[in-house]
Parts: C-alpha cells; sequence; structure tokens
C-alpha cells in the first residue's frame, strides 16, 4: 500500500475517524507509526503528543515520534527508514520548511516515498510542505487578520515545497473568508489548487 493522505485538522473535523481509518489501515500489518510536530518536540505543546498518542491506541499501534529540530539527526533519519506510517502535523508551515531543510529532513521524506509501502499524512502545515510551493500559506499570512500570525515567514527567500503531490492545497478554505484574496491567485498559477475546508480530505492511493 502507497498512500498519501492531506487535511486541515483532526479537530471539529467530523470525517476524522474515517481519516484515522485511512492512517491506519487494517490491512497495513506491522504498522510503524511516526508522528512529526511541524515545530519541533521541544516547541510543541504536550497535547499534541497525547492526542496523537489517543488516535493511534484506537488502532493498537504505538506511535514514536520524529523530531525535525533535534541535533542527532542520523538517529531521526534511521527512525524515518524503520517506519511506514508518517504523519506531519499542523502549526507553522514556514517553521517547518526551514527546519525540514536544515536537518536535511526534507529529503528523508522523499526517500520515504519510495517505500515499497507507506502512508504519508499531512494536515494544514504539513499538508502545505508536501505541495510544490508554500505560497497560498504566504497569502493566507499575509492576508491574517491584524496582521501576519508566523513571522518566520520573512525568514524565506524560497517558498518551494517538497512537491511530493503534484497539485497545491489551500487549508481550513472558507469560500466566504478567503476566496476574495484567492481568486487571482488561483486563477495565475499554473499548478491545480484543490480547496480543503476542515471537514474535507484528499486520498491518494498509487
Amino acid at each position: 500500500m502507497k498512500r498519501i493522505v492531506l487535511f486541515s485538522t483532526p479537530y471539529n473535523n467530523e470525517n476524522f475517524q474515517e481519516i484515522l481509518s485511512l492512517i491506519f489501515p487494517t490491512s497495513m500489518k506491522n504498522k510503524h507509526p511516526l508522528f512529526m510536530p511541524s515545530q519541533g518536540i521541544a516547541n510543541t505543546p504536550q497535547q499534541f503528543f497525547d492526542d496523537w498518542d489517543c488516535f493511534a491506541n484506537e488502532f493498537n499501534v504505538n506511535l514514536d515520534y520524529v523530531d525535525n529540530s533535534a541535533i542527532d539527526i542520523p538517529n531521526e533519519e534511521e527512525k524515518l527508514k524503520n517506519s511506514n506510517i508518517l504523519i506531519i502535523s499542523g502549526g507553522d508551515p514556514f517553521q517547518l520548511l526551514i527546519n525540514l531543510r536544515k536537518s536535511r529532513l526534507d529529503a528523508s521524506i522523499t526517500e520515504f516515498t519510495k517505500k515499497e509501502g507507506f502512508i504519508l499524512a499531512g494536515y494544514s502545515a504539513g499538508a502545505y510542505v508536501l505541495t510544490p510551493t508554500l505560497e497560498i500559506a504566504k497569502l493566507f499570512n499575509d492576508n491574517y487578520p491584524g496582521g501576519k500570525k508566523y513571522m518566520t515567514q520573512d525568514e524565506m527567500r524560497d517558498f518551494t515545497g517538497l512537491g511530493i503531490v503534484n497539485f497545491e492545497i489551500c487549508a481550513h478554505y472558507s469560500e466566504s473568508s478567503h476566496m476574495k484574496f484567492l481568486e487571482k491567485y488561483i486563477k495565475n498559477t499554473r499548478n491545480e489548487v484543490k480547496l480543503l475546508g476542515d471537514n474535507d480530505f484528499i486520498v491518494i492511493d498509487l
């Protein structure tokens, strides 16, 4: 099985149980899942870990963690080599991409998708980094009420994503709130854009 699952959020999502069944399918034996918090382990609230431990326990699997801000990067790379399920969390998409580039785990994630069997899931920030570009995340950040939410955007000049999928996504999409500033971008980008509301998800079986 080779599968990619993209969604906006695990919270207040009426389809989340279906999403979990796609991430932890009964047909996959010997599951070895990893959870990657977008900002690194040290900068992630404990509640994120508790929640995902609980989600994984529903499927009788034990969840390990991979740290994109770790000092001992070879250890984190080894974890990815030995896993077959990777979940990348939401959060700050720019810090996530910065961390992946610094740690070289961006290349490790690409290698992960060359396994004979894998499931790669990303939500919000974790979904954005798998696309060709984070320009829509930048557009959202530039239009955040009251000013930019993530100042890490200003540390970046290159918003190229990992390109594991060949389309862009708009996470947390609401037509009434977002179409006004998205319309021109969607018209001009060369990539297909898929709009993901908080109850939406995309599953790609390769």
